[in-house]
């Protein structure tokens, strides 16, 4: 099970959300020929510089090219690049867009219903201590898992709604075509790629907590942390997710000044 788990993290990793990030950059091109072009170019760089770094990392195993996953990256690739070429990448960009928007828009807003909850939860430990002299252990871990769930469900939403911390000088007065230009390279060069490393690495992690049922080490505490983890790559996808809409509106903005 701990094998497969990370292997299926891995493959939908590889095959589904790898080919589809390379998408809004491929939109500059032109013509479907030329994004086309651009997608393939960028799907072997991506993977040259994924098994670089992984070669040179001292804790990061680099990846063990499987039938199974070799399988799925050229599934991927091969079914993402065919519609490049009949649909264009500045169309399937765009409606993927719109989709990846709605879903992680719809779960950060769910989420913050949790830090009503949290708050909720947390009033009412602080009165049963102080107060009636009665303690919860689940009930204190609960307050750390919603703090946590709260976290790693918004933060693609934060990202999307650039309510994040941005510590900058140059970027809140730029022209939009900057802007544009430093989205496009800050999500390609550093959120991407951030993505789908920690992705891999997070397979044998996770995989491995839910081996073990992984708990609480207090006898009256939370038997589920290995849930809690599972959130780690629900996370990174919605915050690669995240990324490939602003990447997507940074370059229909790049094109609409270039036109």
């Amino acid at each position: 099970m701990l094998t497969v788990f990370g292997d299926i993290l891995n493959w939908l990793a590889a095959g589904v959300l790898f080919p589809l990030l390379a998408l809004p950059l491929a939109s500059l091109g032109k013509t479907r020929r030329a994004a086309a072009a651009i997608w393939f170019a960028l799907i072997g760089a991506i993977i040259g510089g994924a098994m670089a770094f992984a070669n040179l990392a001292v804790d990061l195993a680099a990846p063990k090219w499987t039938p199974a996953l070799a399988l799925a990256v050229i599934g991927g690739v091969g079914v993402c690049g065919a519609f490049v070429l009949v649909a264009g990448a500045d169309a399937l960009a765009a409606r993927l867009a719109s989709v990846f928007s709605g879903i992680v828009t719809r779960i950060g807003r769910l989420s913050l219903h949790l830090v009503i909850l949290m708050a909720g939860v947390q009033f009412a430990i602080v009165i049963l201590r102080y107060v009636f002299g009665v303690n919860f252990i689940a009930m204190q871990e609960s307050v750390t898992y919603m703090h946590g769930g709260v976290f790693l469900l918004a933060g693609g939403y934060a990202l999307l709604t650039d309510d994040h911390v941005r510590v900058d000088i140059f970027y809140r007065e730029a022209r939009p075509r900057r802007k544009a230009l430093v989205d496009l390279a800050g999500t390609y060069l550093f959120l991407f790629p951030f993505c789908l490393i920690a992705l891999w690495a997070a397979g044998p992690y996770v995989a491995n907590s839910w081996f073990v049922r992984e708990g609480s080490m207090e006898q009256s505490g939370i038997k589920g942390v290995f849930l809690l983890k599972t959130l780690i790559p629900v996370y990174l996808t919605l915050l690669a997710l995240a990324g490939f809409v602003i990447a997507a509106r940074a370059a229909e903005t790049l094109k609409t000044r270039s036109g």
